[in-house]
């Protein structure tokens, strides 16, 4: 049959729509599925597997679509790979593989295969966004030297970040094994630093926790400094104290997961580190916080709504980080040291996960049981405890939150909007 006659029986059958399975070349098939619509199926042998793909959808007035000649153009070029072992399907979905050629390139693929594994990505985007991408990410990969890496690393030094530049060194560790996984580079330069002999030295396990009158005067601090801790954020900060929930597990909340009529307050097994649901009881005196979000949040289905552009429906990881740290006078992301309010009120500087380890800390203070402390913080259960021991403690957990915001309340002088 001609290329004319086959043109011809091409445009029939598709023109028919009858379901047809038709051969027009070696290994390149036609495929109709009904009136006007057809693709172009490559079928074909390798190491004694039969294998197909589709090559593209049959037309003739669009650049995307393939007419017979292109298709058949298509087939000769998997004939051509075929002979030379090679597997046409695997080649062309190496092809769509996004290319990887510079640091940020790796980084971004880096980041995309910790989001399939982690909730915390947010962690590794923060240090990758504030403290490397401009000074590595727009240089190819294979190019990069080992005083760029170490440049990277005394900046963070320099600023008085000894954790943080552990945290460089480890992204950057984390990068070029991506490279060196996908043959970008020969020699993994990045392999050959230390965390003791180029970064901050061993991590310390911190043990910052805030006495309550630690609490008083950070809080006075938050209400004077308001263009810094607006509403929104100060009401962030009370629940965090007073529920003990991770940062995210909060600022990235919806509405549906809150119900003021029984008080409760869920995290989802999604958004939780443990990958565990938990039903937080809303303590007595908290009510009111979660009623003033509601005003401030508008329409939105989010609990915190984000405040500026930005890909994340809810407020920023990093927004209650900046915010405390300017408070400290401390350096962050790209802002240069300031003022060290707190220093004022005599309070040592702290971390928004130390109010965590506050919250722990004042459970243990108030007298609750370990076990029920321990469900507060949704931390899992070691052995066949995790299994076997259902009991979720809500009664008891209850009770403690409703005793720990009788504490907290009154030093952190929280006034409802509609008071």
């Amino acid at each position: 049959m001609s290329i004319l006659e086959q043109r011809n029986r091409v445009d029939e059958l598709v023109k028919l729509g009858n379901p047809t399975f038709e051969n027009f070349y070696p290994s390149l098939y036609l495929d109709v599925k009904s009136p006007g619509k057809a693709s172009w199926i490559i079928r074909y042998q390798l190491y004694g597997k039969r294998r197909q793909f589709k090559i593209g959808s049959y037309g003739t007035d669009h650049e995307e679509l393939l007419n017979l000649e292109g298709a058949i153009k298509a087939a000769i070029e998997c004939r051509k790979k075929l002979n030379d072992g090679i597997d046409p399907k695997l080649d062309i979905e190496r092809q769509k593989q996004p290319k990887l050629i510079t640091f940020d390139d790796c980084a971004q693929k880096f980041l995309e295969k910790k989001r399939n594994k982690i909730k915390t990505t947010y962690i590794y985007e923060r240090v990758y966004n504030n403290e490397i991408k401009s000074h590595l990410g727009a240089i190819r990969i294979d190019r990069i030297h080992s005083y760029d890496i170490d440049n990277v690393i005394q900046r963070v030094l320099d600023s008085g970040r000894p954790s943080v530049a552990n945290q460089v060194l480890l992204f950057i560790k984390r990068v070029f094994k991506i490279a060196t996984k996908y043959k970008l580079i020969t020699c993994n330069i990045a392999q050959e630093f230390s965390q003791s002999e180029d970064a901050g030295g061993a991590d310390k396990k911190r043990q910052r926790f805030l006495e309550e009158h630690e609490i008083e005067d950070a809080f006075s601090i938050f209400r004077e400094h308001q263009h810094k801790i607006p509403t929104a954020s100060y009401i962030a900060l009370v629940l965090l104290l007073i529920l003990g929930t991770r940062k995210m597990e909060l600022l990235s909340a919806k509405w549906q997961q809150v119900d003021l009529k029984r008080q409760t307050f869920k995290l989802l097994d999604t958004a939780t580190k443990t990958q565990a649901s938990l039903i937080v009881p809303i303590p007595d005196l908290a009510v009111s916080l979660f009623q003033d979000l509601k005003l401030l949040s508008g329409n939105s289905e989010y609990l915190f709504p984000k405040r500026k552009a930005s890909k994340k429906p809810h407020i920023a990881s990093d927004t209650l980080n900046d915010a405390v740290a300017s408070l400290f006078g401390v350096a962050y992301g790209k802002r240069k040291p300031g003022p060290n309010y707190m220093a004022n009120v005599d309070v040592e500087h702290f971390t928004i996960h130390d109010l965590r380890r506050t919250f722990r800390t004042l459970l243990s203070k108030i007298g609750t049981r370990r076990e029920v402390a321990e469900k507060c913080m949704n931390h899992s259960l070691k052995g066949v405890e995790q299994t076997y021991d259902c009991y979720g403690f809500f009664p008891e957990r209850q009770a403690a939150l409703n005793n720990l915001a009788e504490r907290l309340m009154p030093l952190v002088k929280y006034k409802p909007l509609l008071s």
